[in-house]
């Protein structure tokens, strides 16, 4: 059979080509022993190619069912992350992969990750490395890949697919955390929202009709009070539409190549915002550098990968420049100095883990320091924005209070 391959040889230069072998095990191994790491294997096979997706695309229209659409083709990193660990267990039990495969894939409820691993458990048949067999999947990144081929590469596979696990938990725990700092404010401005439609929509009509009926002089504050009401009744749909667009504006804004740039900016010179997403963005990107860095992973591809997961525009440049610097030949520590965009811990911590051997170390322990940090960050948030949310509800509730309760006072003494 012919395979057409594309590898890194040993000096790290890509090379593509064709080679003889009678499986894609035997191309697999032969390339191996030339020195090089393959990263695409793929038999070529004659035949109408038009043909082949024709048929490949009437077959997944026959074997769609409502899991795909509802599944949405995502994976939480939860559910990767126990696929991974049940991995890792079985492996290291000494199941083979294939066998693996087709008991995790029997008990898995996300119909993208069943569909997913059913597909790699075929593809392992047939002689393909699971990290081979992984990239054709959408749910498994390139991050991701990478651990695990390089697990393959150094024997020690049952180590890399646990790795794979822990570094999905502590990506979710950070997600949770950030989750956790925003959750709060966005509650309690639901509520204070909440609260003003429904004073505005019910409460002022019925308090309008009555003080009218008494004819009582209003005080000021309740006209104006009454006032609104009655635009907010006649023209509640102009508040949506403003809200609504300006959510759809800033989603566009900061999905936008062109202007996601100008927003992650802005997002890192927001007061509160800033911390929460620069010690977020370091700890996850350190830890996953830390990780292929550990896994033997060259360290050029790691900063590509750890670039991936900065989640904010300005990081991810850092890195590529980080990058190119040490393509270049300066050392990570004084590459990350001179980007100026790294915190002083960083590239002191790199530069300690360069001197002394130990890079992964260093960089697990900036991520577990800034993991700490966050933390500290979320819950000093919380206790800032508490004491500002009660008094802002606090506010509206005290001038509706005063605005009805005015011109009642008003009428009692009247009265008397």
């Amino acid at each position: 059979m012919n395979f057409k391959y594309r590898a890194r040889a040993s000096d790290g230069e890509i090379i593509e080509g064709y080679i003889e072998a009678d499986d894609q095990r035997g191309a697999l191994n032969s390339l191996k022993n030339r020195g090089m790491m393959v990263i695409n294997l793929n038999a070529q096979s004659q035949g109408s190619h038009s043909s082949k997706g024709k048929n490949s695309s009437l077959k997944y229209i026959l074997n769609m069912d409502l899991g795909a659409i509802f599944s949405g083709g995502k994976v939480p990193l939860k559910t990767l992350m126990i696929f991974f660990r049940q991995l890792a267990t079985m492996e290291n039990a000494g199941l083979s992969l294939s066998a693996s495969m087709d008991v995790i894939a029997g008990g898995e409820k996300n119909y993208a990750l069943k569909t997913a691993l059913k597909d790699i458990k075929s593809r392992l048949d047939r002689g393909s490395p699971l990290s081979q067999a992984m990239s054709k999947q959408k749910a498994f990144n390139a991050l991701l890949v990478s651990l695990v081929e390089a697990g393959e590469e150094g024997g020690l596979l049952g180590q890399a697919l646990e790795q794979s696990a822990v570094l999905l938990e502590k990506q979710e725990q950070l997600r949770s955390k950030v989750r956790s700092a925003l959750f709060y404010p966005a509650f309690i401005m639901f509520f204070a929202v909440a609260i003003l439609v429904f004073f505005f929509m019910y409460l002022v009509p019925k308090f309008q009709e009555t003080f009218t009926a008494l004819s009582i002089e209003l005080p000021t504050i309740t006209m104006i009070m009454f006032d609104i009401g009655n635009w907010f009744s006649n023209h509640w749909y102009i508040i949506a539409l403003i809200f609504a667009g300006i959510i759809f504006a800033l989603y566009l804004l900061s999905t936008n190549k062109k202007t996601k740039k100008y927003m992650d900016k802005v997002k890192l010179k927001t007061p509160i915002m800033k911390d929460l997403i620069m010690k977020s963005s370091m700890a996850r990107s350190t830890r996953t550098l830390s990780a292929l860095t550990a896994a033997g992973v060259p360290i050029v591809r790691g900063l590509e990968m750890a670039e991936g997961t900065a989640g904010n525009v300005v990081i991810e440049e850092g890195y590529a420049e980080l990058r190119k610097s040490v393509i270049r030949g300066v050392s990570l520590g004084d590459a990350s100095k001179q980007c100026g965009i790294f915190p002083v811990l960083v590239s002191q911590m790199m530069r300690i883990g360069e001197e002394t051997g130990h890079l992964d170390n260093m960089l697990e322990r900036v991520a577990v320091w800034y993991d700490q940090e966050l933390d500290e960050q979320v819950k000093a948030t919380v206790s800032l924005l508490e004491p500002v949310m009660i008094v802002f509800v606090g506010g509206i509730i005290a001038v509706i209070a005063v605005s009805i309760f005015a011109p009642i006072t008003s009428a009692i003494v009247q009265l008397s």
